[in-house]
């Protein structure tokens, strides 16, 4: 169920209810305003008759003193009337504020009005005492019929006002019951509402539920059906794979990672990486930093350095290289470290192979040189031998014999110069790039002379970087064999060496020594491959070695070796050579690692 249509139901199974109860609050506030208005009005029908009692009583009050003085004409009865007289107006505004229906008004101040001619006339009578008898009496009678009248509008009025206060009285009561029925199948009718709609409601929200607890279920299914699979398929690879936890420690190995560790899976649960993983550096055997360490550390992908071997549990050394990798979660907060490893021993054997191969190749070549720059004076030197023997002036025989020394020395600067060439070929000192470049640009004079192509070299900088001069002096002299094989007659070769910084830190200094040439340059799909072992595109001559033992040679000293090339003429190829001033990371111990190595080889 999508998000926003659980929402909206939730909202009516929590609005309705809310609903229902503002609806019955407006009912039953209705209800009682009507109650409450009905009660108040019997109230003030209360109130009137109270105040139209009081009134009563107050003009017959009035009569009583008036009747009581003409009979006997003591004074001492008009103080109930000059009393009631002043309390009567009091009441008359009361009740005028108490009725507001017009002919209770009018009625009300008809009967003012007839109080007031009443009292006039009751005053006049007191006035004009004495009077006769028989007057008196006809006055006494006047004034009770005119009370008699007063007394009437007076009774009218109070039964007007108790029948309005009986109707009031009468719908109380029937609002009271309407207000009770109306509130009952109102929460009636509501409840039947919602339980109507809360139970619609509830069956939609369980048919998503239930069928949201399939999918679950469907996705868990899956989810270890993928595991299982996943787990069979890590576990049946030919590469070793240990998982960590976030902390480095392991919480799975595979068949393979068991026989490289020596570690069982159960034994190694839980243990540190460090304990069952321990690397080292072939070459200076100093620990490594562990790979699931870099990659927390980093949060990326990360691969080991050369030259690393793993220290098994029963302490046999085994060639590795690996590659660490994140494990994250759907919020991208690293939970675990994957660590892929494999053992390349045999890989290790065979590039060392292809080293010595390339090597003997190199020495091959460097033999074919020597001959030929020996044979042109060798050849020389035979032919004036020939001719001293047979010549019989000394003078002559003298100056063939210098002629023959000469060529001597020109054979022995040839031998000196190959010796100085190819000795000393892995020891790391401090040398000058410059220095070699000009040895082998030196080296390669005649031939380039030969084939009719220009030799120019540019050295500005004396700068010294640590390292194997004989290295430098192998890589060199196979660029720059390349490149004459490349070039044709009029072709130029250009090697430079200047000071330079590393592109990729700018904090480094070194060396840029670069070799181009204008020959017909490497075609573009051959541009990705010549770095790699056994591809030549000299079929018959090349090993397809050279430019890889070449990268190999540079990367060990903590260089770099670029190559740009365009296939058109007088283009040709640049090879490019940064070399740093304190080489890599252990570059000495390499360098005097892989010289045991040779000498124990050549031994």
């Amino acid at each position: 169920m999508e998000s926003r249509l659980y929402n909206r139901l939730l909202f009516r199974l929590l609005a309705l209810p809310v609903a229902a109860l503002a609806f019955l609050a407006l009912i039953l506030g209705y209800g009682l305003q009507r109650v409450e208005e009905s009660a108040s009005a019997v109230d003030r029908a209360d109130v009137v008759l109270l105040h139209a009692n009081r009134l009563s009583k107050l003009i017959l009050d009035e009569e009583t003193g008036l009747r009581g003085f003409l009979l006997t004409r003591n004074p001492v009865f008009l103080e109930p009337l000059h009393s009631a007289d002043l309390q009567i107006e009091p009441e008359f505004d009361t009740l005028f504020k108490l009725v507001h229906r017009s002919d209770q008004v009018e009625r009300l101040r008809h009967l003012q009005q007839s109080h007031k001619q009443w009292e006039l006339e009751a005053y006049h009578e007191i006035d004009a005492f004495p009077q006769e008898t028989a007057t008196l009496e006809q006055h006494l009678l006047q004034r009770k019929q005119d009370m008699d009248l007063l007394r009437a509008q007076m009774d009218e009025f109070e039964n007007i006002v108790t029948g309005r206060r009986a109707q009031r009285s009468a719908e109380n009561i029937l609002v009271n019951r309407n207000a009770r029925i109306i509130l009952v199948l109102a929460v009636a009718l509501i409840a039947g509402l919602l339980a109507w709609e809360t139970r619609r409601i509830f069956r939609i929200l369980t048919s998503a539920f239930n069928q949201q607890i399939r999918e679950i279920k469907q996705r868990i299914d899956e989810s270890y059906a993928r595991e299982q699979w996943l787990n069979t398929t890590i576990r049946s690879i030919g590469d070793a794979v240990i998982a960590c936890d976030a902390d480095g420690n392991i919480v799975f190995m595979n068949l393979i990672a068991e026989k490289l560790t020596g570690w069982q899976e159960s034994e190694a649960h839980a243990r540190s990486l460090h304990e069952v993983f321990p690397i080292f550096n072939e070459d200076t055997r100093a620990p490594v930093e562990n790979p699931v360490d870099k990659v927390r550390r980093l949060g990326t992908i990360v691969g080991l350095a050369n030259h690393t071997f793993l220290v098994s549990k029963n302490g046999t050394e085994i060639c590795i290289d690996d590659s660490g990798a994140p494990i994250r979660d759907s919020s991208g907060t690293m939970i675990g470290v994957v660590l892929v490893f494999r053992d390349i021993t045999e890989r290790r054997m065979s590039e060392g192979a292809l080293m010595r191969a390339e090597k003997l190749a190199a020495a091959g070549r460097l033999a074919a040189s020597v001959a030929h720059e020996v044979n042109n004076p060798l050849e020389g030197l035979t032919n004036l031998v020939y001719i001293a023997r047979r010549s019989e002036e000394l003078d002559e025989i003298r100056h063939l014999l210098f002629q023959a020394e000469n060529e001597l020395s020109r054979i022995a600067h040839i031998t000196r110069q190959s010796l100085g060439f190819y000795r000393e070929t892995s020891i790391a000192t401090h040398f000058s790039p410059a220095a070699v470049v000009r040895e082998v640009s030196d080296f390669y004079a005649g031939r380039a002379a030969s084939l009719g192509v220009t030799l120019l070299v540019n050295t500005n900088t004396e700068r010294e970087v640590l390292g194997a001069a004989g290295e430098l002096r192998q890589v060199l002299s196979n660029l720059l064999a390349n490149g004459l094989d490349a070039c044709s007659k009029g072709d130029t070769i250009r090697l430079e060496a200047n000071s330079a910084t590393d592109p990729r830190d700018p904090t480094r200094l070194g060396v840029r020594i670069s070799v181009a040439d204008t020959g017909f340059g490497i075609a573009p799909e051959h541009i990705g491959s010549i770095f790699e072992p056994f591809f030549t595109t000299k079929k018959d001559t090349g090993t397809g070695l050279g430019l890889w033992v070449s990268r190999e040679l540079v990367e060990k000293h903590g260089g770099r070796l670029r190559v740009r090339s365009r296939n058109l003429p007088k283009c040709g190829t640049v090879f490019s050579i940064f070399l740093p001033i304190q080489g890599g990371a252990g570059t000495l111990a390499k360098l005097n690692g892989h010289q045991t190595q040779n000498n124990l080889t050549a031994s």
